[in-house]
């Protein structure tokens, strides 16, 4: 690589995580567990549901019910499910169980890990803002100069006085001004067509997840049916990820005399004053959106 490419290469790559990190994160926190047992840890089950597209309940005679990642170890049933398992613990934990002693709960009904689509995601949203930061950095004023190698350093001592603010500048008697040449025009401005393009990838992420999100233009005004059809796609998104985990979570209280529950996680204004003030903000839209017509 060479070295001019390398600041704008590590760039890249630090706008790639820091959007991979947030997209894992809202897709790993849209589902909500009531009655887990507390020595689960959720944040490691979201972590290994979303990257391994499953993991494995069973009960353990000592540490009690525990959901833990695992690998096949002895084949697969006619409809593609495992007979046999060995769960991996992070501290070498390590236990062979047959198919009456676990539950096997999925991501999504593909059975696959969300995983690769969000990281293609987080690099559409990378591309999108790293674009628009060359454009906007391509609005600055035009800064390169043709001039003869005899006056160059001339040239450059004035530039840097004009940079440094200098209300008088000195230079030499046979520099001269008209003989330099300014190229190389501003780019156009397209930064607010990448934000459009960049909200349309966002919208189409959080479609995958399950999240609900109004991304349309408003003409007049959109009624329910309309905002219900806008929404199939992640009404059906929503139902690939939930219907798996209730119905593991059905057979894990069934099992092992559980009372565990799952629910999709819409989010709710944490106090009450919060949720005054937002429908008061709902009522004055709607008031004023009515007086229009």
């Amino acid at each position: 690589m060479k070295k001019k490419l390398i600041n704008s290469q590590m760039s890249n790559f630090a706008t790639y995580n820091m959007y991979l990190r947030q997209l894992l994160t809202l897709a790993e926190n849209v589902f909500e567990f009531k009655n887990l047992p507390t020595y689960i840890d959720i944040s490691y089950l979201n972590k290994q549901l979303l990257r391994n597209g499953s993991i494995a309940f069973f009960m353990d005679e000592v540490l009690g019910l525990l959901a833990l990642p695992y690998v096949v170890v002895n084949g697969l049933d006619v409809y593609g499910r495992p007979r046999r398992i060995e769960v991996l613990g992070q501290n070498g934990y390590r236990r062979m169980l047959n198919s009456d002693e676990f539950v096997i709960m999925y991501d999504n009904n593909g059975r696959y890990p969300l995983y690769l689509d969000i990281c293609q995601y987080a690099e559409r949203l990378a591309l999108d803002t790293r674009t628009a930061d060359i454009n906007i950095a391509q609005q600055k004023t035009p800064r390169v100069f043709k001039t003869t190698p005899e006056k160059e350093r001339s040239l450059k001592d004035l530039v840097n006085n004009v940079d440094g603010y200098e209300n008088t500048i000195i230079t030499y008697d046979n520099l001269e001004i008209d003989e330099t040449t300014m190229i190389l025009a501003p780019a156009p401005y397209v930064t607010d067509k990448i934000d459009l393009h960049k909200q349309n990838d966002y919208a189409e992420f959080l479609r995958l997840i399950g999240i609900s999100n109004l991304s349309f233009q408003k003409k007049e005004r959109n009624i329910s049916d309309e905002i219900q059809a806008m929404q199939g796609g992640t009404i059906a998104s929503r139902f690939s990820r939930f219907e798996p985990r209730k119905r593991a979570v059905e057979e894990i209280n069934l099992k092992f005399n559980q009372n565990i529950e799952v629910s999709y996680y819409d989010g709710e204004p944490s106090t009450i004053k919060e949720a005054d003030y937002n429908e008061s903000i709902f009522d004055s839209d709607s008031n004023s959106e009515d007086s229009n017509y």
